[in-house]
């Protein structure tokens, strides 16, 4: 009964080693899909269209849809999309980005409204990530405080 408890522990533990990385989700052209925030609350949702008519936009067009919860509603904090090794894009200014809670401080920082909560959107070319894994990051001062699990977009259709 012992060897068969630990046999069964030993099993268990091998499980939780090889469920530890994070997995990567992919974004398909005419979908939308939710990436959650690794620590904390909130999400952001990922739109690719491509793009069919006379825009100088060849690649299409991914909206990133940024929906974030429990921010200190004093604070400022600058969203980016990129991965761990490029700077990526910062949303902003006024004038690419929609905003449903919160507000825009100066031209890349946003305040969120009074429950914290800050609900941005911004859509680029496809071109800027490249097909590279990718990710959106909450940043206040500079320092990093959510951070979405990592996706990529792809051109793909839904089959």
């Amino acid at each position: 009964m012992r060897s068969f408890i630990i046999i069964l522990l030993s099993f268990g533990l091998l499980l939780t080693g090889c469920s530890n990385g994070a997995s990567v989700t992919e974004v398909r052209a005419y979908m939308a899909e939710d990436i959650p925030f690794e620590d904390g609350t909130g999400r952001v949702t990922i739109v690719y269209e491509e793009i069919i008519d006379d825009s100088t936009i060849d690649d299409g067009i991914i909206d990133v849809i940024v929906l974030a919860k429990g921010l200190k509603p004093t604070a400022n904090y600058e969203i980016s999309l990129g991965g761990d090794n490029n700077g990526g894009v910062v949303f902003g200014p006024e004038e690419n980005v929609e905003i449903r809670f919160g507000t825009m401080v100066g031209g890349t920082l946003f305040q969120p409204n009074e429950q914290g909560e800050l609900y941005v959107s911004m859509k680029n070319p496809l071109r800027i990530i490249d097909g590279k894994e990718v990710r959106v990051i909450v940043s206040e001062n500079g320092k990093e405080v959510l951070r979405t699990q990592p996706f990529i977009v792809s051109k793909k259709t839904p089959q």
